[in-house]
Parts: structure tokens; sequence; C-alpha cells
């Protein structure tokens, strides 16, 4: 672990950037390698530096500016530096949206908690009259001087083992509102919040005590702080190796849904304002909207290629309005196409693995073109060869409804499964080289597509009923069904598809890995993330966040050659096996 680098922020006394030599050794003791970080605000410097290292300490130092959590100025409050402050900040940010470990150590903690939208008690002696305990004390900083109290259900307590901690204290602010998506987990006897971690699981912790200088005085437990840094860093380091080399590729995405709003998958997108009767009444999506793909995003979630496919919801099946849909499905594909011309320095389209395997030497991220819902392609089966002549991969049979092709997983069943329609449409996808989609579709309906179809097919976005009892999810005998026939299960990180009740988590989701691994084995499992159509974890809300799957695969065991099936090369191999063509 000695090459992990281990970002470390420096303080800003009379203009010099500088750091006590513990920290350092602190790091070296635990096994990884310090890289001090000057003190700037500029933030591309900033992120070069942040790209290149593994892990990060936010040091301790002076106070932090009040009106940064919106308080006015205590008069306490007189040792802050705005620049120190602002160059915290942006740290936090770059290293937590990479999906960086994080040890906040004193202020670092109180850093982080500011960063995450929680605010500072500014003066303990002034704010906290009651308080007994000398939080600034005068001995040594390496003697302990009051315990804190861990919660034994919390990440902190399995790296010290430990209900109560002795440690040191050398602040006057503190911790008052913990910020959102971050839990308390240590405190003191007078109820001083001595350590935040985050409730998502991420690596992501602050403490309010100085562990650097008890760990280079040879406290174990202090410096089991530091190794538990070192070995995190020492997963993202691996995960991020593992990414260069491999092809992660999310089989289902909404985004076009937005179009009509402006948005520009090439840029970061402000939050933006919907209505949500454009997106269709099954939708479940806030007013108040951030798109969950963009090239931003994916490129700090190390995701290479995404599906975005035209999402249409079922209408009418007269003549007339299977015609307006057919139409509406080009007119979104042609509007993609136009997003990735507009933004060709950063993307490329991709038809074929070929163009896949480009792309990613290029540095570009790939776009591939899906259509959910075979209400798109109208009553005329002759569209399926213009879909494929613009790129088209997969088609979803249908949605949340019947439609002429076949049953949907919801209502009473109308053809019994595949219909004549839609017995010719699989038939003619397998002609033209576009993949069959069966997420959505009866269960009935997919053993008829298997029964069918002369190449493998795929659920781009489903998840296991087994383990969440969901019409929308795969049977264990549908499961092996799709394997003997060398489909795929792209896993779906909807949380009502991961978990039925409670908060869903991307430890929930790798279950759902796990499970077909088990079930169908590793080459018959991928990931479809679902995002801009619903799709969203506890911990994993976008596509910045989806490195959170590959450090959850790693801590399973997970080898590289697995990871890269599971990241893209299973939906590849299908991609092959049904000749898409250019």
């Amino acid at each position: 672990m000695c090459n992990m680098l281990i970002g470390i922020s420096s303080n800003y006394i009379e203009n010099k950037s500088c750091l006590a030599d513990a920290y350092t050794n602190a790091v070296i003791k635990a096994g990884g390698t310090p890289v001090l970080i000057p003190v700037t605000t500029d933030k591309t410097i900033l992120e070069d530096i942040v790209s290149h290292i593994d892990g990060l300490i936010l040091s301790g130092g002076g106070d932090v500016y009040s009106p940064l959590f919106g308080e006015e100025l205590h008069p306490t409050v007189t040792d802050y530096n705005l620049d120190r402050d602002q160059y915290d900040l942006a740290l936090v940010q770059l290293a937590t949206e990479r999906q960086m470990p994080v040890l906040g150590i004193c202020r670092g903690h109180q850093v982080i908690n500011v960063a995450f939208g929680g605010t500072l008690i500014q003066d303990i002696p002034s704010q906290v009259p009651e308080s007994k305990i000398a939080h600034n004390q005068v001995e040594a900083r390496d003697v302990a001087t009051h315990s804190v109290r861990i919660d034994s259900e919390s990440k902190l307590y399995q790296i010290v083992k430990q209900n109560d901690l002795l440690v040191n204290s050398f602040h006057h602010q503190a911790v008052k509102a913990v910020a959102p998506e971050f839990n308390a987990v240590a405190f003191s006897e007078d109820g001083i919040v001595e350590a935040i971690e985050s409730e998502e699981g991420k690596a992501i912790l602050g403490v309010q005590w100085h562990p650097e200088t008890m760990a280079v005085a040879n406290d174990a437990v202090m410096v089991d702080t530091f190794k538990y840094l070192v070995s995190e860093a020492a997963l993202f380091g691996r995960a991020k190796e593992i990414h260069k080399k491999i092809i992660s590729l999310d089989s289902h995405t909404d985004t076009p849904m937005f179009f009509r709003y402006g948005i520009d998958i090439g840029k970061a997108n402000p939050v933006f304002k919907i209505n949500p009767e454009d997106l269709g009444a099954e939708e479940n999506i806030p007013v108040n909207y951030e798109l969950k793909v963009d090239v931003p995003k994916m490129q700090k979630g190390m995701v290479d290629a995404a599906v975005m496919v035209a999402y249409l919801p079922q209408g009418a099946r007269t003549e007339q309005a299977s015609k307006r849909a057919a139409d509406k499905t080009f007119s979104i594909l042609n509007t993609l196409l136009k997003q990735i011309d507009k933004n060709k320095n950063t993307i490329g389209q991709a038809k074929t693995v070929a163009d896949l395997q480009r792309l990613k030497k290029e540095g570009k991220k790939a776009i591939l073109l899906g259509v959910e819902n075979g209400y798109g392609i109208g009553k005329d089966l002759a569209n399926l060869q213009k879909l494929a002549d613009m790129g088209v991969v997969y088609i979803t049979l249908c949605h949340n409804k019947h439609n002429d092709i076949c049953d949907s997983h919801r209502g009473k069943p109308e053809h019994k499964g595949l219909s004549e329609y839609g017995k010719k449409a699989v038939k003619e996808m397998n002609r033209v080289g576009i993949i069959v989609d069966i997420s959505h579709t009866s269960e009935k309906t997919s053993f008829d597509v298997l029964a069918l179809s002369k190449y493998p097919v795929i659920a781009s976005h489903s998840s296991v009923k087994t383990l969440c009892n969901n019409t929308r999810n795969i049977s264990d005998e549908l499961m092996k069904a799709i394997a003997e026939k060398d489909g795929v299960i792209q896993v779906c990180l909807y949380r009502g598809f991961i978990k039925k009740s409670g908060k869903a988590t991307v430890k929930d989701a790798v279950d759902h890995i796990d499970y077909i691994v088990k079930k169908a084995g590793i080459n018959h499992v991928g990931i479809g993330s679902d995002f801009d159509g619903g799709g969203e974890l506890t911990g994993l809300k976008n596509a910045g966040e989806m490195p959170q799957i590959t450090l959850e695969l790693l801590r399973r065991g997970y080898s590289e050659e697995a990871i890269a099936k599971i990241w893209g090369g299973n939906f590849m191999r299908v991609m092959n096996a049904v000749k898409v063509k250019k």
C-alpha cells in the first residue's frame, strides 16, 4: 500500500502553505505516501492535484468563517482565512464528487460538515457555557484528556473497536447541526459532536480530535484510523486503475426525456424546473430536477458509455396515434444525434463494440441509442431497419402497459405473451441486428421471446425478483432461461426494484449482482441504472457516483476480469452476437 498517494491539505500562516510533521508521519506509519497540497484558490490546479491522489486528509488549523454556513461572525472568531476556507471546501467537493476517501481532522471535520450543508458552534465556551470539558487543552498534543462515546453501529466503531475512546482536544468551534446525509457517531460527555461519517456508506469520516499526534506516539487505535484511510485509498486506487482498462457501460438512461428543457449532455447542467405532466403519469420525477447523466458526471464517475433511450409512454393504438409515436421516436433520436455532434470533442456515437473501443482510446464518452417501448416503432416493421441504420442497439418491447407487440408486466394479459405482430417484430429485430430487451414485459412475453429469438436477449434495467418481489424484476426461472440463451440481466438501480421498503443502498444493489452471479453465472449480469427515469439509490444518485459499485464489488472479492464483465463486457458480447451493424 506504500504507493497510495494521500493528499493532505496545508495550513496557511503568513502566506505560507505549511503542515505539522505529525500528519505526514502518521500517513507513513499507516503505509501511505503523503502529498502536501499547497493552498490555492485556483480550482483547475486543485482538480489536477486531486486527479493524481487516492485519498484526502483535511488537516486542522484556524477557524471556519461563519458566514459560509449562514451565520453572523461571532466576536471570538478571529483566526480565520477566507483563502484557506475556499481551498478546503474546493478540496472536499473535488474529492467527494470522485468518490475518493476523505478523513477530516479537527478543523477538517468541521469543514466536511459545512461543505455538505451543516452548521457549527462558533465558540464552545460562550455558546455552550455548561460544558465542563477543556476542549482546548493545555497538555501536550499527544496526551488524551477526555473520552468520547462512539456509536457501536458506526464505521468509526469498526475502526477503533471500542465504545469509549480517549482523545486529545484543540478547538473552540464544533459541529452544531449535522449535515444532511451524515450521522454524528461520537460525542463527548457535554454533548459536543466529536465525529461524523457518511450515512450512505461512503468513506467520508470527520473526527474532532487530532489522531496524528497520538499515532506518531504509537497509539495503536489512532494508527488504525490512518490505516483505514490508506486501505480505502488502496481500494479507490485499484478501482481507478480498473476503470482505465475496462469499458464501463450503463445500459439504460432516460436522459433524452429532458431535451425539451434545453439541457446539454456535454456540460454540467444547473437544476431546472420541469412539468411532471410532460414525462407521463408513470414517472416519479421532482419538479426541481438535476440531470443525472452528462459528460462531466460520466467523467467523474469513470463511466465510459451510456445507452440513452427514446422513451415513449404508452398511448392510443390507432393508426394515427401509432404513426405519431413513431415520428416522436425518430425526433428524439435525431435530437440526441444533434447533441452528440454538438459535443463531438468529448462524445461520440457508438454503434458497435469497435466504436466503444475506439472512443475509449480517444478519451471520449460513448453514447449508444436505444428505444424504450416498442410502441415507438408504430405499426410499420420497416421502421426497425431505419432504427438499425441510425444505430439503435436495442428496443424494449413495451413499457408499463400492453401494446401491439406484447403484454406488459402489469395488467390482465391481452395477447398471452407476444402477439402475432410481436413475433414478426422479434424476427425482424434479429434480422436487422437490434437487441431484444425484455425489461417491462410479462414473464410469458419474456419466455416467448426466448423461444423465438435466434440471438441472446437482455433485460436492460431489471433486478432480482427473489430479493425484491416486483413484477418488473426477473424470477429465478426466467434468469436461468436468459442465461441459457447467453443473454444478460442488467441490474436496475431504481430503489423500488432493489428493496421493497426502507433505503436502498449500493450494498443492496450489489446483493442483486451477487445473486445473479450465483444463479446464472458471471457472464450474465450487468448494470442499467435507469438514471433520469427514476433510477437512484442512497449513496448513488447520478453517474458521478458509479465508482461506489466498483468499490463494493472489490470489497466482496470480485476480480478485475469479473468487474470488466459486469461493467460492460457481457453487454458487449450480446452486441456482437446480434451483429449490430455500422
